[in-house]
């Protein structure tokens, strides 16, 4: 998701800068730019790459597009890019993005997001576009601000479309029920989003796992209609039936999940044994990458 934003910000016109933690990455990259393939067309996009921020001054905003377990960890690395006038605004899925964000920069610097574009890496330097979606900023008091107006109308002149929302949270609560009923399904059972609803007894997991986030996310304060957001859940899933969830990725890419942010979340919250499950499910993987390349004797 860095990537496609870092690509067409800078194609906007908007001086853009992607960090990234590998600096033989972050060579390669500056070298030959970023393909980006999909709903777009391909293009090679070149972009400002670096993987040492003390080189650089303070920026106006920080998008932050990193896994939720690297949050803080990517900030401090990066934390010469931040001054009292920057302003960092999370795009990420799953819950406590913005908390991390908080234990580095003051509250009030920070803005909270959602994307549903879609967007995953094909190879080091090229990366797939594959849905537009919505993609929405605002203040985490949830009330108006002119610094979210300003960073809005800049990103969309620039040609990627960002809207302002009044209640960030419940926008951020709601992706996160979405992950929660389609990414820990289709990880442990290595399928696409579609195939979760052509089977009654898996259907019913998912209906169970988003019940117990939505009491979840009561208990925060945010609320949801049960059924209104099982059907919502489940149009997302039809309409991406060919999609591989993020967290299918990372497992058949041996690497660490969300699932702590996601599944997780609701499982510590209250009770919630069908979360409890699930999450237990994945780190089961996790765990066992290394057991599972070898066959059983």
């Amino acid at each position: 998701m860095g990537s496609v934003l870092a690509a067409y910000l800078t194609e906007g016109g908007l001086d853009v800068v992607l960090m990234d933690h590998r600096s033989e990455r972050a060579e390669q990259l500056q070298r030959d730019g970023i393909v980006v393939q999909g709903v777009r067309g391909e293009h090679r996009a070149r972009v400002r790459v670096s993987a040492d921020a003390s080189l650089m001054e303070p920026v106006d905003l920080v998008i932050v597009c990193v896994k939720a377990y690297a949050t803080e960890l990517a900030l401090q690395q990066h934390v010469a890019l931040l001054s009292p006038r920057t302003t960092v605004w999370s795009l990420q899925n799953g819950w406590g993005n913005l908390e991390a964000i908080e234990r580095v920069v003051p509250i009030g610097q920070i803005v909270g997001g959602s994307t549903t574009m879609g967007a995953y890496l094909i190879a080091p330097g090229r990366v797939q576009h594959a849905g537009e979606g919505d993609t929405y900023i605002g203040e985490i008091t949830g009330q108006p601000s002119q610094r979210v107006k300003e960073i809005a109308r800049a990103l969309t002149e620039s040609g990627v479309v960002v809207q302002v929302h009044t209640d960030i949270r419940r926008v951020i609560w709601l992706k996160l029920l979405v992950n929660v009923g389609i990414n820990a399904l289709t990880a442990i059972l290595r399928v696409r989003n579609g195939a979760i609803l052509d089977h009654e007894s898996i259907r019913g997991l998912m209906d169970a796992a988003i019940r117990e986030g939505v009491r979840a996310a009561a208990t925060q304060g945010v609320e949801f209609d049960e059924e209104k957001i099982i059907a919502a859940v489940e149009e997302v899933a039809r309409k991406t039936a060919l999609n591989r969830s993020s967290m299918l990725q990372d497992i058949l890419a041996e690497r660490r999940t969300e699932i702590d942010f996601i599944n997780g979340v609701i499982s510590r919250l209250g009770a919630a044994p069908v979360n409890h499950a699930l999450t237990a499910l994945v780190q089961g993987l996790e765990s066992t990458f290394k057991v599972r390349q070898h066959p059983i004797s």
